[in-house]
């Protein structure tokens, strides 16, 4: 990937992948094109499938100069000759792109099917990228079928859609399908840091965290994120600096609410709530990003073997509930305030049992290590007050969490250290943090 030099080009433009090994997260579908052009066994028609920003237009543009490089046809362009230069630039005659949102209609399609029967003018191929073509009108849709039947040896159709549902069955059944994936957090993030290594730019991991995440899925929405926070002109990019401009909050928070709601806390719960709406935060993005974690935490934990704690998949009922309600209330706040209400009322305590008087100490200090925590390091604290204390050995204090994003963040050493020196404060002696 060749980063361009231009500061005016946003940077999902510049760090667009330009060989098919460079697409991010998408391999089911680079090694079987990789493998079709190696071959030599290439379709007529593709169908790439897919939310946004996952690599669609791009790896069709690729696809592109990997059948008609000089070098090639190869399942890696050269990128150097004046075919790949061309289509790289935009500036190819043989590859046209259309956009079926705002060139949808009969007109458009039957001026495509006269094109087609000319000869390419440069390269081995003429390559029609048709983006958004769920658009396309119903006559339009027929026309463009005439030609997918009887396509010219010299001519490749690749549709782009974000609903192939909507296209018709007569065109899905003429094209070689390939389903894009939303993109997970961790490759995002990976990305992320690759291209901030090229920059005169640095961001801390949270701040990564929160970008990766608010992407939902789409690295161009994360490369566009992340120009806005840099653009800016901060050294270093923070946590917060992300979360104002999304108008969402922090991670910890998140981690924050979570744990209030896991030690029964409803008053904490609550009077976090009025934190974020003082804030100017956006009570629905709040609610929709606790949602997103608490899916996360269940799906995890299933995946493991775990069976799905009732409490758990009432808090993700209650939560949608809340968010549906928001749309309409009067008091933004107030369905999120009943759905933590609902969810915590009637909770049965925990039983006395006999307990090590170890952790019985830890546990009657532990609001205070919370609060200390906080005080040296907030973001530590949103994980830390998810965790439980489970046992103690001698000075190792053994926590559980259920969620795998807060067993990664204090495995960190940062976090990690900043819990123990708050142990030893409290506890004295020398201790150590471990997940039980």
């Amino acid at each position: 990937m060749e980063p361009e030099n231009a500061v005016s080009v946003a940077l999902y433009r510049r760090w667009r992948p330009q060989t098919l090994a460079e697409v991010a997260g998408q391999e089911h579908v680079t090694r079987t094109l990789e493998n079709a052009l190696a071959r030599g066994k290439t379709s007529h028609a593709y169908l790439f499938a897919g939310p946004r920003g996952t690599g669609k237009t791009s790896t069709a543009r690729i696809l592109a100069k990997a059948l008609n490089c000089l070098n090639g046809p190869a399942p890696q362009p050269c990128n150097e000759c004046l075919v790949c230069a061309a289509i790289t630039a935009g500036a190819s005659l043989d590859v046209l792109e259309i956009d079926a949102a705002s060139r949808r209609g009969i007109d458009e399609m039957r001026e495509l099917r006269e094109r087609v029967k000319l000869a390419p003018a440069a390269a081995r191929r003429k390559v029609y990228i048709i983006d958004e073509a769920h658009m396309l009108t119903t006559e339009a849709a027929n026309a463009l079928l005439k030609t997918l039947e009887e396509p010219p040896a010299t001519v490749v159709f690749i549709l782009a859609t974000t609903e192939p549902h909507k296209m018709p069955p007569t065109i899905l059944s003429r094209c070689q399908r390939f389903d894009f994936r939303r993109l997970s957090p961790a490759v995002i993030r990976a990305r992320l840091e690759q291209v901030l290594g090229e920059m005169p730019a640095e961001a801390t991991p949270e701040a990564l965290d929160l970008i990766a995440r608010a992407a939902e899925g789409s690295l161009r929405d994360a490369l566009g994120i992340l120009d806005q926070v840099t653009s800016l002109g901060e050294d270093r990019v923070g946590e917060e600096t992300v979360a104002d401009l999304l108008g969402k909050v922090r991670l910890g928070a998140l981690s924050e609410m979570l744990g209030l709601i896991s030690r029964g806390d409803t008053a904490g719960a609550l009077r976090l709530i009025q934190e974020v709406d003082a804030g100017g935060k956006d009570i629905a993005f709040f609610i929709r990003d606790l949602l997103a974690v608490m899916r996360e935490d269940l799906l995890q934990g299933i995946a493991h073997g775990k069976p799905a704690p009732a409490s758990a998949v009432r808090c993700l009922e209650e939560f949608s509930k809340a968010l549906e309600e928001t749309k309409t209330a009067a008091i933004k706040t107030l369905p999120l305030e009943l759905a933590v209400v609902r969810v915590l009322s009637g909770r049965p305590e925990p039983a006395a049992g006999d307990e090590d008087p170890a952790l019985r100490k830890v546990k009657a200090v532990w609001p205070d290590i919370l609060r200390a925590v906080k005080e040296v390091r907030p973001v530590t604290f949103g994980y830390l007050s998810r965790a439980q204390p489970v046992a103690v050995a001698g000075r190792c204090l053994k926590v559980a969490l259920e969620d795998s994003f807060g067993r990664e963040a204090l495995a960190q050493q940062g976090h990690r250290e900043v819990v123990e020196q708050v142990l030893a404060r409290f506890l004295g002696g020398v201790w150590r943090l471990e997940e039980g």
